[in-house]
């Protein structure tokens, strides 16, 4: 019988999975490789989506190549439609989604003969262990069951939270749980709600403020009201440093204090503290590995907020087009608690403490904006996948909820801490063990390890 891997999401992670494996599974030994994924577009998910406004990549074109052996992959296919562009440019998401399709069907059409290839457009609501001819069968809602040899999770992000304040409004018309389902046409004597500061955040209002004289009032409420800090050039790095100095950290403290020094030696060369940043990404999972559950907890509690401007960085024109509607007084910014929302006809009434205030103050709004970011919780997630297998004891979270708790290969560790059955997963829930598990790049090799370790007929 052929080993048949089964892929359930058809977003980044499954499609670049998928993608991997058609490239590296063996010629000689057949094998089926099977994308499911409930929407009938694979290749996009909600990031790379088809819409009305062209959000734009925060990662330049030149750092987005789904194949490691080909850096500038996504750059000569923009070039195609896009001939001026280079390698620092910011492009439209739209047509990144537009590569991932085409890597996908090229790796479909070059697959060897003995590997097949099979679509299959449902949502899978439960996944149960087989005792006979597979590991797994996955049951698909309208359709037969599908049986698999090894599953991989690529579910893609997990939807905002909804707050115990937002729960008596979730169904209310103004109330927006999904920040991509903006309505388009609000004007000036309008006000909107952003519940949150961060990336999603700049892309509700770089869309609804396109037209600055039409623009609605934006107001951004959020824990610590930063925002994320712009992208820049910064060429060939100025800090020759092998990290050896955040190596040898064992506490936050001393991270901190490390780059912070790094930074000061980079500013003395004539450097950018962005290289700081992507110094400490490339070393942040042995760091967070290697750090005890206490210092983790120290770095989620006070440091990730003020990390994440940092590192989840806006392009430049996104950084001048939100400076620009602070300016105006478009937008406002504000560090604070939501602490009760409520129905006021079709409008909603928000009440709010200011960071460090005891004063509650009142806005009301025509649309409320939950762009707060996905909640990584599995214990709290409302996604009836994960929460049988949770429930199965087939996977588990770590200690902080940020994520899925995995092997270096990606194999889901069940609740009795082992992992030695073949369900996987590839997505950003890879933070728990890994931190950094979010952008492109991290994605990628995560996917070409996993499908080097299946192709290689390796166990769990």
């Amino acid at each position: 019988m052929p080993q048949r891997i089964v892929i359930v999401g058809g977003g980044f992670s499954g499609t670049v999975l998928a993608a991997s494996l058609l490239r590296r599974l063996p010629s000689d030994a057949p094998a089926e490789v099977v994308l499911i994924e409930r929407s009938p577009v694979m290749g996009r998910g909600v990031a790379y989506a088809v819409r009305d406004w062209p959000y734009l990549l925060n990662v330049p074109a030149g750092r987005l190549s789904v194949d490691s052996k080909e850096p500038l992959q996504f750059l000569r296919f923009a070039q195609r439609t896009l001939p001026d562009a280079d390698a620092e440019d910011f492009l439209p998401r739209e047509l990144y989604g537009d590569y991932l399709q085409e890597v996908l069907s090229r790796a479909e059409r070059d697959a060897p003969a003995q590997v097949r290839f099979t679509r299959i457009v449902g949502e899978v609501w439960r996944i149960s262990p087989c005792a006979a001819d597979a590991a797994f069968e996955l049951e698909v809602a309208g359709r037969d069951s599908v049986l698999a040899d090894r599953v991989v999770l690529a579910v893609g992000n997990p939807p905002p939270a909804t707050m115990p304040w937002a729960r008596a409004v979730r169904d209310h018309p103004g109330y927006r749980a999904d920040p991509w389902a903006l309505p388009r046409r609000l004007g000036p004597e309008q006000a909107v709600v952003i519940l949150g500061s961060g990336l999603t955040m700049a892309d509700v209002v770089t869309s609804l403020g396109d037209d600055a004289e039409r623009a609605p009032r934006m107001v951004s409420i959020s824990r610590h009201g930063l925002l994320p800090l712009p992208q820049s050039k910064f060429g060939a790095p100025a800090l020759q440093s092998d990290g050896l100095e955040l190596a040898r950290a064992g506490t936050i403290r001393e991270l901190l204090a490390a780059s912070r020094a790094l930074v000061g030696k980079g500013d003395e060369l004539g450097g950018d503290w962005r290289e700081v940043v992507t110094l400490i990404r490339h070393l942040a999972p042995q760091l967070w590995r290697r750090l005890p559950e206490v210092e983790r907890r120290r770095f989620v509690r006070h440091l990730r907020s003020y990390w994440d401007v940092h590192r989840h960085r806006l392009p430049p024109q996104m950084a001048s087009r939100l400076d620009a509607l602070r300016r105006s007084g478009h937008l406002e910014v504000n560090a604070g608690r939501i602490v009760a929302m409520q129905a006021d006809a079709d409008r909603l009434r928000v009440t709010w403490r200011r960071r460090g205030s005891a004063v509650l103050r009142t806005l009301v709004a025509d649309v409320v904006v939950n762009a707060i970011g996905p909640d990584y919780s599995v214990r709290r997630s409302e996604n009836s996948l994960l929460k049988s297998l949770r429930d199965a004891k087939l996977i588990s979270e770590d200690a902080l909820e940020l994520g899925l708790r995995t092997t270096l290969n990606g194999v889901c560790v069940a609740a009795d801490g082992t992992a030695n059955h073949p369900l996987y997963y590839l997505g950003p829930m890879l933070r728990a063990d890994h931190w950094e598990a979010t952008a492109a790049a991290e994605l990628r090799d995560h996917a070409e390890r996993m499908a080097q370790h299946m192709a290689a007929g390796s166990e769990p």
